[in-house]
């Protein structure tokens, strides 16, 4: 059953979705597809129902309220933490919540992503077909990735995969690491947002193989929506298109995310 559903139909940079999928019972995932104020949003929480979608729920409402006071997209992340966190400390039955992210906010002929957790980010060229992860998965497996001791299809299939180092809502002392990546828009590019309930179905080159067979946006939302289905769905599902703006230019130099490689394993 779909639950959040973006339309492209006014100014057309974006769509998105977010589906419950064919195994859950209910949705925990937020997103949030905002072209006038240039920010768009992935998060998917944990926790149970009603503490994963409450978790989720503050980190997009507090993203969007920070980023409009004026705060830097890291530190309105940071802030979704912390209200996480405050949460926890006054609700006793969302003491476990928490949530990944992957928030992406357009600085004038650029963007910045910011991610916590293994939400993901990719950016597609449509002039050379090619899908080209920009984040780097908050977890056991990325960690042994950073690390050169697996392949990326290994890490796929490795059985802690879906073990967080870092989310919004970690527990203890610490702050989770926020990884931060800044570059131009590229003519005919798309960046996709996507929780792990996509990217847990459908592989890097089923993803690239779906863009590549699609004119639009809201057409290439739709054949990946329906192939995760297809493949079982076992997680909910969510996702987020945006297209660069046109007279993009196309020569521009790729940014280099700042990640701070290996992370502890911590508790959520």
């Amino acid at each position: 059953m779909m639950n959040q559903v973006t339309p492209d139909r006014q100014a057309q940079r974006s769509v998105g979705v977010s589906d419950t999928g064919r195994v859950r019972e209910n949705n925990q995932d937020a997103i949030l597809a905002d072209d006038g104020l240039g920010l768009w949003l992935v998060a998917d929480g944990m926790g149970g129902h009603a503490g994963g979608a409450r978790a989720s729920e503050i980190a997009r409402h507090t993203v969007r309220e920070r980023f409009c006071q004026g705060a830097s997209l890291r530190d309105a992340v940071l802030e979704a933490h912390h209200a996480i966190r405050s949460e926890q400390r006054e609700q006793p039955d969302y003491a476990d919540m928490g949530t990944t992210i992957v928030a992406v906010v357009e600085r004038g002929e650029g963007y910045e992503i910011c991610w916590v957790g293994d939400s993901r980010a990719y950016r597609y060229s449509l002039e050379k077909g090619a899908l080209e992860p920009l984040t780097r998965d908050h977890n056991v497996a990325g960690m042994l990735v950073a690390a050169g001791a697996l392949s990326a299809d290994e890490a796929a299939r490795h059985p802690q995969r879906h073990v967080l180092t870092d989310c919004l809502g970690l527990t203890g002392e610490h702050e989770p690491r926020i990884g931060t990546l800044e570059d131009r828009w590229r003519g005919g590019e798309w960046l996709l947002l996507c929780s792990d309930g996509l990217t847990g179905e459908l592989h890097d080159r089923e993803i690239a193989r779906i863009l590549a067979g699609s004119d639009s946006l809201a057409a290439a939302q739709e054949r990946l929506l329906a192939e995760t289905l297809a493949a079982g769905a076992h997680d909910n599902v969510s996702m987020v298109l945006i297209a660069s703006p046109e007279g993009s230019g196309k020569e521009v130099s790729l940014g280099r995310p700042r990640w701070r490689w290996p992370f502890s394993k911590r508790p959520l």
